[in-house]
């Protein structure tokens, strides 16, 4: 039994017991061996017992988003840098093309909570959905309006046609206001639903439409192949864009929990702010982009819009009433910054500051 000789456990065994009969030796080693099989099943249910009390401890929670885009990257960070379970959330970022089926599924509840455009959430609340903004880290619209090579100028664009995702959303908001700055009549131009950014993409490459509104990494991508910028719809006005979107009667009732999900939140922003190449490495799994300079640029352009102390812009939230035809509703209505000023007097931004 040359193994065993070599054994601290075995060398010592052998020796306290060396004025035992030898029938006695083998029953207390059978006796020992039984201990110690014992033991190492104990601990194997132990860990497996804490491994799930653990798992139990965890709440999921769906969070919907509606496009691949880099104004998404505080819900994709707060998914992959583990932030959430700090905050006993097992969080799963699901992607719903579309703002008003992202309400549909908030409603449903079929997602807890949507990373959405605040003009997506005031459109349901003024259809009567009980739906409220908690957080608005980006208050200006992170779209750019894309021509063709051809199209230099705006005013090249009267009798062209101009992409957008649906009437009535932010997209066509953004447009609507570049025509105004512009001073062209909208009636001067053709306006399609040309589908999501992808499909716009390939329409505006193969000329099927004339131009259209994107954000990053599309924009750089768009550039490089030798398409215009015309404009920045970020210059025009305040427009609380990127938002978080919860139910009232989720705010009401899991309190707590709503606390929880917008301090994660808050903290992944301040990594997208603060951590670059982590935030970096997140977009590049979630945008599938080879091109690490448009990834590159994709992080400079958010990183820099996004806001520490995610309030909305309540002029921005009125200019997103005007254009519903609703000026003389008080945008107050449409949030419930209760949860935040909690969490500001609690202290919790301070470290983020």
């Amino acid at each position: 039994m040359p193994a065993k000789r070599s054994c601290a456990w075995w060398n010592a065994w052998r020796k306290a017991t060396k004025i035992v009969p030898t029938n006695s030796k083998k029953r207390i080693y059978n006796s020992l061996i039984k201990l110690l099989t014992a033991a190492v099943f104990q601990a194997l249910a132990l860990g497996l017992t804490a491994a799930r009390s653990s798992a139990a401890e965890m709440t999921q929670v769906q969070a919907g988003y509606g496009g691949i885009a880099g104004y998404q990257l505080p819900l994709w960070v707060n998914k992959e840098s583990g932030i959430s379970k700090k905050y006993g959330i097992e969080l799963e970022p699901l992607l719903i093309s579309g703002g008003a089926l992202n309400m549909q599924a908030l409603l449903a509840n079929s997602i807890q909570i949507s990373q959405n455009s605040a003009s997506s959430a005031i459109q349901a609340a003024l259809r009567g959905a009980p739906v409220a903004l908690i957080a608005v880290p980006e208050n200006r619209m992170p779209l750019q309006i894309i021509s063709r090579p051809e199209i230099k100028t705006p005013q090249q664009l009267v009798g062209k046609k101009i992409g957008i995702l649906r009437f009535g959303g932010s997209n066509d908001t953004g447009v609507q206001w570049a025509l105004r700055a512009w001073k062209i009549d909208p009636r001067q131009v053709i306006m399609l639903q040309s589908g999501a950014t992808n499909a716009r993409m390939t329409a505006l490459t193969l000329g099927q439409i004339d131009a259209t509104i994107l954000s990053y990494p599309e924009i750089y991508i768009a550039r490089k192949r030798g398409m215009n910028v015309l404009a920045d719809i970020g210059d025009f006005s305040a427009y609380p864009n990127t938002s978080l979107l919860l139910t009232r009667s989720f705010i009401e009732k899991q309190r707590a929990l709503a606390k929880n999900l917008l301090r994660s939140q808050i903290e992944a922003i301040h990594y997208v702010r603060t951590n670059r190449e982590g935030s970096i490495k997140i977009l590049k799994k979630y945008l599938r982009v080879d091109d690490s300079e448009s990834i590159d640029a994709t992080y400079d352009f958010f990183s820099r819009r996004t806001e520490a102390t995610p309030r909305p812009n309540l002029e921005g939230l009125k200019n997103i009433l005007r254009e519903m035809a609703a000026p003389q509703r008080n945008p107050s209505e449409f949030v419930d910054m209760s949860l935040l000023d909690e969490i500001e007097k609690e202290g919790f931004m301070q470290k983020f500051h």
